[in-house]
């Protein structure tokens, strides 16, 4: 029976391994993302001197920002260190953090390589570092762990593959990429608290909004643009932005619960 049993073990160990070799590396069917289509606009070319700038505001009392309860993973936190939810992060000015500023129609049939250079979110102190990263799409993205304990990044996303990972310690480093457009949620099942975005998009114009709530889209043509602002608890706000070359428009966007 023991032998048996060991037989098992050792069938079971042999196929886990093999679906993990079969397992691709990246978001695509490959560790390495396709070429750029060709006419693509190379990374860092310009192609206008307009811009568009601005802030994406919270209009009322914002709501306290809730503790996180990692009670349940000492080594997450530091004695007397709190971490505070980042779903939804209202500045002293009334700025809101982390908002999705991107261009969604007036490229016309552009295309645009992806940048060569990769782009990184951490999981440090059991969070997600930064909680929303703006990519390209085909853009290599490193997934590291700054921390001792194991975690997992798992997508859920609809346009592109989904994986799931183990990070098995400090240390520990994985790369993929997304093919499509689409913001995706990246999740640790370990702990349940730890959630962040991934905003993928085809074109360089595109920002996110930091400590004080601005955003800056640089190098664009003359044109009329649709600019859409997403928020993870807010939702989507549209304005239509129409540049003249070499102007700087400054807008605002709005939420309120």
């Amino acid at each position: 029976m023991k032998d048996k049993a060991r037989l098992t073990r050792a069938i079971v160990l042999a196929i886990a391994v093999a679906l993990a070799a079969l397992t691709p590396r990246c978001g695509a069917s490959s560790s390495l993302p396709p070429p750029p289509p060709p006419g693509a606009t190379p990374p860092g070319e310009s192609i206008g001197g307009s811009s568009i700038v601005g802030r994406v505001l919270f209009r009322g009392d914002p709501p306290e920002r809730k503790p996180l309860n990692m009670s349940g993973e000492a080594a997450c936190r530091k004695p007397g260190d709190v971490a505070l939810s980042e779903e939804l992060i209202v500045n002293d000015d009334g700025s809101l953090r982390n908002a999705y500023v991107h261009v969604v129609s007036g490229l016309g049939d552009r295309l645009f390589a992806p940048p060569t250079t990769e782009v990184q979110m951490d999981q440090r102190g059991c969070i997600f570092i930064p909680h929303l990263l703006p990519a390209r799409a085909n853009q290599i993205i490193a997934f590291k762990s700054s921390d001792a304990v194991v975690h997992n990044v798992r997508t859920v996303a609809r346009e592109n593959p989904q994986f799931n990972v183990s990070m098995s310690g400090r240390g520990r480093t994985v790369k993929r990429f997304f093919p499509k457009p689409e913001i995706i949620q990246i999740r640790c099942d370990i702990h349940a608290w730890m959630a962040a975005y991934i905003a993928v998009s085809d074109h360089p114009f595109h920002d996110a909004t930091g400590d004080d709530g601005a955003f800056s889209i640089d190098g664009l043509p003359a044109g009329t643009f649709e600019v859409e602002v997403w928020h993870e608890r807010l939702g989507t706000s549209r304005q239509s932005v129409t540049l003249g070359e070499g102007e700087r428009r400054e807008i605002e966007y709005s939420f309120g619960e």
